[in-house]
């Protein structure tokens, strides 16, 4: 039990953290890209491992690629809602358009489908490098006070714990498909917008999304993995997602040159 709430407490804040200050040191792009990767999923899969065991886990764990259809619709709900409305408008419009997307998938049988999550890879980059809304000029950097990565880093662990403290009556086919949810493109937009504007959240957003190329990549490995190998899973896992998440944003780079 120390060890799940250690991992509630300390681990999505600090994933949060992290990409806060490396969209502080490095730009908008750094923080989405970061934040796509399958950090904060790791830490709800973790969690559920070491709450309901293996199998468990796993069986969540294999709906998070098919899950990632609800990210993409969620960060373009974001990219376009961002020209009409502020950070509340515009969340609440993204998460509407998430939990249809994600509901739609668990109901309809499709939350473990293989293909499905393959196919979400390719999604991912064409909602990225086509479908966004393109900024109309470079995103401006701003300061990032204390408080404010604090107050970022309380949201997480509200939403990771969240999600994890509802996965009984979800179920793991629900909880799969959430598990890879927007918890870190929740927090960061919304004060990117705020206080950086829209051409920084549409940067961000893309960010995420080639981030997420990883989180795709590593989960629909996971599973195959563990079965063979336990927890040292983790390892080749994490190979992996920072392997796929790092070609996908070289991709994207060409793409947009």
């Amino acid at each position: 039990m120390t060890s799940v709430i250690a991992v509630k407490l300390f681990a999505g804040p600090a994933v949060i953290g992290l990409a806060s200050l490396a969209g502080k040191r490095w730009g908008p792009a750094a923080a989405g890209l970061l934040g796509g990767l399958p950090l904060i999923a790791a830490c709800v899969i973790t969690a559920l491992w070491l709450e309901h065991g293996q199998d468990y886990a796993l069986a969540a764990a294999s709906a998070a690629p098919a899950g990632l259809w609800a990210n993409i619709v969620y960060m373009l709900a974001l990219g376009f809602a961002s020209r009409r409305f502020g950070w509340p408008g515009m969340l609440a419009c993204g998460w509407v358009a998430y939990l249809a997307t994600a509901l739609a998938l668990a109901w309809g049988g499709l939350a473990h489908s293989v293909p499905l999550g393959i196919a979400a890879l390719a999604g991912l980059l064409i909602a990225a490098g086509v479908l966004l809304p393109k900024p109309s000029a470079p995103p401006r950097i701003v300061p990032l006070p204390k408080a404010e990565l604090a107050t970022r880093m309380m949201a997480a662990f509200v939403l990771v714990a969240g999600l994890t403290a509802l996965t009984l009556p979800l179920g793991p086919a629900l909880t799969g498909v959430l598990s890879a949810g927007p918890v870190a493109a929740t927090v960061i937009p919304a004060f990117t917008l705020a206080n950086a504007g829209r051409d920084a959240v549409l940067v961000q957003l893309r960010g995420f999304l080639t981030g997420l190329v990883g989180t795709g990549a590593s989960f629909l490995c996971l599973a195959p993995l563990a079965r063979h190998l336990g927890g040292w899973a983790a390892l080749p896992v994490a190979a992996i997602a920072l392997g796929a998440g790092y070609a996908a944003n070289l991709l994207m780079q060409r793409l947009q040159r």
